[in-house]
Formats: C-alpha cells, sequence, structure tokens
C-alpha cells in the first residue's frame, strides 16, 4: 500500500508495523474487513517516516524488529505526535508481567500473541473510541482559545489567589503590554485601591456560591503605560477548578467613551429642557403678568382705601379693617403663590425620581396655564383621583402637562374643553394611565408620526419651537413611562401616559 496518503472511504487509517509478513498479512485483512485503511511496514524506521506524514490513527508495534526494539519505536511516535493522541499497542510474544509494564511506559495497550480476532477489534475500537473524544476535546479547546483570544472584550483570567493567569489580545492592546508583562500579576493591581474590596465583595459573590455568572459592574482601571485612566464594565465567569486552582474568567469592556458620551447627551438634554422651559416661559409670560395684576389692583385698591381714610381721619369700623385687611392677605397670597409656581417652574435641577401627589401636579400647571386659558376661551378640568402617587420628578412631569395642554389650547377653539382624567389603576398594576382630552380639530394622519421629532411644528412661524412633545417623550421615558397620542382629524386628540405607580 502506498504510505503517502490515507486511505479513501475508510474509517480510520492503522499502522501496523511487523518484520513477520504472515502476521502483518493476517492483521491486515482483519482490519480491512472490518472497515479500517492499513499501511503496513516491516521496520521501526519505516514506521516513523509514516508518523511523520500524519496520516496515522492507531499504530499495531511489534516489539522485536530488525533495525530497532519497538519500545523505542514507540517512544520516538509518542515524541513526533505530541499532543495528538495517536493510540500504540503493543503485539508480541512476551507476556511476562516485567515486559507488559516495560511496554506500557510508552504504548497505551499490549496484546500478547496469539490473540483472537474479537480482542484485537475490541482494544482497537477501545483505544479509537478514546482518539474520537481526544480530538473533540482538543477542537474545543482551540475553538475556546480562539473566541477567548478573538472575542472583542477584554478578557482576563484569574485564579483563587487574585493573580492573572491568561490574557486576550485586546486586553493586551487596551493597555499597551505584553503577555509576560501581565500574567502572575495581582488583578487588582489594575485598580484604583479604594476599589478592591468592593471588586473582592464582587468576586466572592458568585465563587463562594458556586455562581456561573454574576451580574455587571463598572470600576476604573489604571493603564501604567500611557498614564491614563478606563472604565470598565466587568462581568466575571466562574470557570471552576483547573490545573492551578480556581478559575475566573474577567470579561471587561471600556466604557469610558460610552459613560462620557452618555454624560455630555445629559448636558445637551438639560439645555434642551431648559430652553423649552425657557419657551414656555416667554409664552405664559403675558398671562402670568394679568394673574398678577389682578390680586395687585385689589391689593392697591384696598390699601389705598384704608390708607386715605387714615389721611383724612376717618372712623375706622374694626370689622370692615379685617375684611379689608384680609382680602389684602389673600390677595398677596395669590402674588406669592403665582410667582413661587413660575420660579419653581424654570429652576434648572437634575432628573429627581419622588413620590409624586398626580392630581396636586396637574393643579400646579393648570395654575400657570389658568390665564392662557381664559384668554382663549378654554375650560380645563382636573378629573384625576387625590390619592393617586406616582414616581416621578415632579417640576419635569408638571413641564409635561404644560406642555400637553398648552398644546390643547392652541389648537382649540373657544369654549372648547380640556380633560385631564385617569383611568383606575387595578390590583397590582405599575403603572397608572392618565388621559389629556380635548375636542379640538385633531391631528391628520400624515403629520401623527411626527409628533414627537424634535422642532417638527405645524405652527405658525414663531410661534412654537417644535420642542414641545419631543421634550415631553423624553421625560417620559426617563421616568420609567410611555406615551402615545390617539386622533382623528375633526375628532379631537387624546395624549395616554402611563406613569409608574408608587408602590
Amino acid at each position: 500500500m502506498n504510505i503517502s496518503d490515507r486511505p479513501a472511504g475508510r474509517l480510520e487509517t492503522l499502522l501496523i508495523v511487523d518484520d513477520n509478513e504472515d502476521t502483518a498479512e493476517y492483521i491486515a485483512t482483519l482490519l480491512d474487513d472490518a472497515g479500517y485503511g492499513t499501511i503496513v511496514v516491516d521496520c521501526g524506521t519505516r514506521a516513523i517516516e509514516v508518523m511523520k506524514k500524519g496520516v496515522v490513527d492507531l499504530v499495531l508495534l511489534d516489539v522485536m524488529m530488525p533495525d530497532m526494539n519497538g519500545k523505542t519505536v514507540a517512544k520516538e511516535i509518542k515524541s513526533i505526535t505530541g499532543n495528538d493522541f495517536i493510540p500504540v499497542i503493543m503485539v508480541t510474544a512476551l507476556n511476562t508481567d516485567a515486559d507488559k509494564v516495560e511496554g506500557l511506559q510508552h504504548a497505551d495497550d499490549y496484546l500478547t500473541k496469539p490473540f483472537s480476532a474479537d480482542e484485537l477489534l475490541a482494544r482497537i475500537n477501545s483505544l479509537l473510541r478514546i482518539r474520537r473524544l481526544h480530538k473533540e476535546l482538543l477542537l474545543s479547546k482551540e475553538r475556546y482559545q480562539c473566541l477567548y483570544e478573538n472575542f472583542p472584550h477584554l478578557y482576563i483570567s484569574i485564579n483563587s489567589e487574585r493573580t492573572i493567569t491568561n490574557c486576550n489580545r485586546f486586553f493586551r492592546e487596551k493597555f499597551s503590554v505584553d503577555t509576560g508583562e501581565v500574567i502572575g500579576k495581582s488583578f487588582f493591581s489594575l485598580f484604583r485601591e479604594e476599589e478592591h474590596d468592593v471588586i473582592e465583595m464582587f468576586l466572592r459573590s458568585f465563587t463562594e456560591n458556586n455562581m456561573s455568572l454574576v451580574g455587571e459592574r463598572t470600576f476604573t482601571a489604571y493603564n501604567h503605560s500611557t498614564g491614563g485612566s478606563h472604565l470598565l464594565n466587568l462581568k466575571a465567569v466562574y470557570t471552576g477548578v483547573e490545573d492551578d486552582g480556581l478559575n475566573i474568567v474577567i470579561a471587561m469592556e471600556d466604557v469610558t467613551d460610552q459613560m462620557r458620551l452618555q454624560e455630555e447627551q445629559k448636558i445637551a438634554r438639560q439645555q434642551l429642557y431648559r430652553s423649552a422651559r425657557l419657551a414656555s416661559i416667554g409664552t405664559l409670560a403675558s398671562g402670568v403678568a394679568h394673574e398678577i395684576n389682578n390680586p395687585l389692583t385689589a391689593i392697591l385698591g384696598f390699601s389705598s382705601a384704608l390708607t386715605g381714610r387714615i389721611d383724612n381721619n376717618e372712623p375706622l369700623d374694626q370689622v370692615e379693617l379685617a375684611e379689608y385687611l384680609g382680602i389684602i392677605k389673600t390677595e398677596a397670597i395669590r402674588c406669592r403663590d403665582i410667582v413661587e409656581n413660575l420660579s419653581k417652574f424654570a429652576r434648572e435641577t437634575d432628573m429627581e425620581t419622588v413620590r409624586v401627589n398626580l392630581h396636586q401636579c396637574i393643579e400646579d400647571a393648570l395654575k400657570l396655564m389658568h390665564s392662557k386659558a381664559s384668554r382663549a376661551g378654554i375650560t380645563i378640568e382636573n378629573n384625576v383621583d387625590s390619592g393617586i402617587l406616582i414616581r416621578s420628578d415632579a417640576n419635569k412631569l408638571e413641564q409635561v402637562f404644560i406642555n400637553i395642554i398648552s398644546n390643547s389650547i392652541d389648537f382649540c377653539s373657544k369654549g372648547a374643553t380640556v380633560v385631564v382624567e385617569n383611568a383606575p389603576p387595578g390590583d397590582g398594576d405599575r403603572y397608572c394611565s392618565v388621559l389629556v382630552k380635548d375636542d379640538g380639530p385633531g391631528i391628520s394622519p400624515e403629520i401623527l408620526p411626527k409628533v414627537f421629532d424634535p422642532f417638527f411644528t405645524t405652527k405658525e412661524v414663531g410661534k412654537g419651537t417644535g420642542l414641545g412633545l419631543a421634550i415631553v417623550h423624553r421625560i417620559i421615558e426617563e421616568c420609567n413611562g410611555h406615551i402615545d397620542i390617539v386622533s382623528e382629524f375633526g375628532e379631537g386628540t387624546t395624549v395616554m401616559l402611563d406613569l409608574l405607580v408608587c408602590t
């Protein structure tokens, strides 16, 4: 048989090394009939040449050969194959225990002559099954190493002593280090000292409980090569006990740019909120001035009447005096409340999620909208239950209702009604549904999908920024709520808000 190629259409290829032609032919015929490919050589030198070609899956090796001892050949075969497990079966007439022990030092099985065909095939099948499993194991290990090395995350492995035992190329590139510079160092050396205890708790939380996966945490890592630092999102996988002890794989994602972008977006949103609030204040300014003028007129009128009587030495009835002063006090409080509400609305604040009384929040918004609604001849009804508590930012939720109701006022005709009401939350409901309904002209189907787009407006130039509903949508999202608009052209509009209920 030509030894340069693996026989086609066979299960595996077996090398028969025996200088006895009859024995070699018998074994070859037996294996051919069993479906195996065979290569037959008559000496150790040729056997080694065949093994170097890498086409053999198992070796049947005679101990006594003309050029070299079979045990020497077995040793050389194992040296050639390395990590690739190719079984070697010693086939010999030597059957003492000492011979078997010596033979098994380099071989994987020992078969004494004479032997039966069934025994030979059983031993071959058993060792080939082990070889297949070994190949699968090596393939799995290669795939794992490929994934470990090339997956686009920063991977390092640590043992129970929190010492780094491996790292992938993305980690090496990020920190500008070689593998030798990392392996053997403490995992904690990557991070700020004040975070070491928290990281240890993070690792211990799942290794002690034999958990395979834990949630992510973000820590700051130093880059000693560049002098900079990285915000790393850590996930840990406990892979069990290996030769060097407990093994944990840490997957790290550099979120420095992401966190910076989020911070920039946060600042941009705050500026956008402020711009929208200032635009709303400008719209409400004339109405607020009118609201304040009414109580100021009463204050000036009654205070002038009192000072006039004092200047003219006219008697002051105590009941009448108390009545005048009471009116002055009431109207002054009214002015204070209007200014306070406007100031609170304009104040720049971070998102602060707290318990908010929904009815009262809407009332605060309506106080600022009262004058605009009155001038437009629009009636606004707050029918929301007074006992509903939701989890939101009171200031920003007030801005939501001001923007929505302001839109309704702008588009509704004189005599229209805007109703704010809620659908009663059922037992176990996480959200309260709030509906802001008007009987205005409605929104046409081609415009409806665009109403939440920033800077989209159907108002005349100079009368709208196009930010109102975009800001509303963003605020509701940040408060973990939902918003939708249902409208039919000519049939009015309903804005539906789902707000998170306090539990």
